[in-house]
């Protein structure tokens, strides 16, 4: 299948002008999706072209230039064979240029953000990723055009590390943007690890970075930004992992056990709990464990079989489920 995925940077509303990182823009959570599922896509044998608006600001446009059966262009080019298109954050300029007769899905980021008009009347499947997003969408979208499909991690990319670093205290990274009103339970999560009987890492940018550094810098190793190919290599070498989201899933499926945390404290991420947790992207909404209980959590996660948690990622959190999901719904649509 030939393949062309739609993205835009400097007009990108999830960008909002707050993530420029030394003349690049990165989100790290969309961006991280857009690359393992390019990677995956192209390692099931699609033709994927990349079209971004500005690739001088984008922070992976040198990362897709090297990978096989990926193009990146700046212009749009109607006469390229297409048969798909992944709309992401895009103005609609940017899809109008195309034939009405390709199918168009649009991958929705923002779970309660309305789409515009065109956008709606345009694109044959929404791609919720979350039942949250489902619901959201479905409440304004025409019936039946939101779908469900629980976006993924590329497992590759994120091997399994399956034994502990062996360090002398053990590491615990907490990975999380220090902004949108999180401060406030991350500054909780932090009192209450005993700093003293583990080696913190604490990785994120935003509002709340100064004040971590002020309260807790000589205790911790704080870091302000981690780009999406260099993570991987970080959550090798940790044994707990406290994140939401997409960190969460990836330090799943390196196998490092992990605690979720984000707008509330949720606690371990275990086989019972993480389909109520994947409603709302794993962010602990609607949680309401005690943060004081964060030490006996991560002395609790050190005794916890890596092998378990892998299994557990392979089984909810591939980027290959979620490829196949859309590689079905483009085999009905088509025919």
């Amino acid at each position: 299948m030939h393949i062309t995925y739609l993205l835009a940077t400097g007009s990108n509303a999830l960008y909002d002008g707050k993530y420029s990182q030394r003349g690049r823009y990165h989100t790290y959570g969309q961006q991280s999706f857009v690359l393992d599922l390019i990677r995956t896509m192209s390692r099931a044998g699609h033709t994927v072209r990349l079209i971004v608006d500005a690739p001088s600001s984008f922070a992976l446009t040198s990362t897709f230039r090297s990978m096989d059966s990926v193009t990146v262009a700046e212009e749009t080019d109607p006469s390229g064979k297409t048969d798909l298109i992944l709309v992401d954050e895009v103005p609609d300029e940017m899809l109008r240029d195309f034939d009405e007769h390709i199918p168009a899905f649009r991958i929705v980021h923002h779970a309660g953000r309305h789409s515009s008009d065109y956008l709606v009347s345009r694109c044959t499947r929404f791609l919720c990723m979350t039942e949250n997003a489902l619901s959201l969408q479905r409440s304004y979208l025409p019936p039946d055009q939101a779908v469900l499909l629980h976006q993924g991690v590329d497992l590759e990319r994120f091997p399994a590390v399956l034994t502990r670093s062996g360090a002398r205290r053990p590491r615990v990274l907490l990975y999380c943007r220090l902004d949108s009103g999180r401060e406030p339970l991350l500054g909780r999560i932090i009192e209450n690890i005993d700093r003293e009987e583990v080696l913190l890492y604490v990785a994120g940018d935003g509002p709340g970075f100064w004040d971590v550094s002020d309260r807790f810098g000589s205790e911790i190793v704080l870091i302000n930004h981690l780009p999406c190919q260099s993570i991987p290599h970080l959550l090798g070498e940790m044994d707990v992992a406290i994140s939401l989201g997409r960190g969460a899933m990836e330090a799943m499926a390196t196998g490092i056990p992990t605690l979720c945390a984000g707008h509330h404290y949720a606690g371990p991420v275990t086989a019972d709990n993480i389909g109520p947790l994947m409603r709302y992207n794993l962010t602990g909404a609607h949680s309401d464990r005690d943060p004081a209980l964060v030490m006996a959590d991560i002395r609790e996660a050190l005794d916890s079989d890596r092998r378990d948690v892998r299994a557990l990622a392979e089984e909810r959190l591939s980027a290959d489920a979620f490829m196949e999901g859309v590689s079905g719904l483009y085999a009905q649509i088509a025919g």
